[in-house]
């Protein structure tokens, strides 16, 4: 959800302002979703380990 956000936030900056005053709303939205696929990695990691 917060990548979401942060990318929709993104993208009015840009289309007010410009890209370079978007760059960290991009930014902050390529971290969260980098995030939350290393934490589904790891969620799916261990249930595979506690059903074995």
């Amino acid at each position: 959800m917060l990548a979401i956000v942060t990318f929709l936030i993104g993208i009015y900056r840009s289309i007010q302002y410009s890209v370079f005053d978007a760059l960290y709303f991009f930014g902050f939205s390529v971290v969260s979703i980098f995030l939350f696929s290393i934490r589904r990695k790891q969620r799916r990691y261990h249930e595979h380990n506690n059903k074995s």
